[in-house]
């Protein structure tokens, strides 16, 4: 293996095939088994740090996946009751953009001032994330 002080934070596939001197169909031969969960570019490409390669070189299992029944949660907030309409777009943009995840989501919208920390909406979203009801 090589040292750490001289890699970057991300490695390719190629990158890290080397560094653990194994053949490429090898690590995607491991992705699929569970052994490794390489993170994925916007442009789908496998990155691998070198801890996640450590690991699955010494037989340490991947971080457990988020499970398929938690929700991604879009919260959308305008500061006034007259920009509605501006919240409507809001709604829109984010249930389309959570829909195109292909995940099951919820989305929590309010009215009233970012300073105020007492709305239903906020503290609706606070509870999922600290029961960790949600992915995202």
């Amino acid at each position: 293996m090589a040292s750490n002080t001289q890699l970057p934070k991300y490695l390719s596939i190629g990158q890290a095939s080397k560094y653990l001197n194994i053949a490429i169909p090898t690590l995607r031969l491991w992705e699929r088994k569970g052994i490794i969960k390489p993170i994925r570019t916007a442009g789908n490409q496998r990155r691998y740090t070198p801890q996640m390669l450590d690991d699955a070189l010494a037989g340490k299992k991947p971080a457990k996946p988020v499970s398929k029944d938690k929700l991604i949660i879009g919260y959308c907030r305008v500061s006034s009751a007259g920009q509605k309409n501006d919240l409507k777009r809001q709604i829109a943009v984010v249930t389309n953009f959570c829909e195109m995840q292909g995940k099951p989501f919820k989305i929590i919208s309010d009215i009233g001032s970012g300073l105020n920390y007492h709305k239903k909406g906020l503290k609706e979203l606070i509870h999922l994330i600290c029961t960790q009801q949600c992915s995202q």
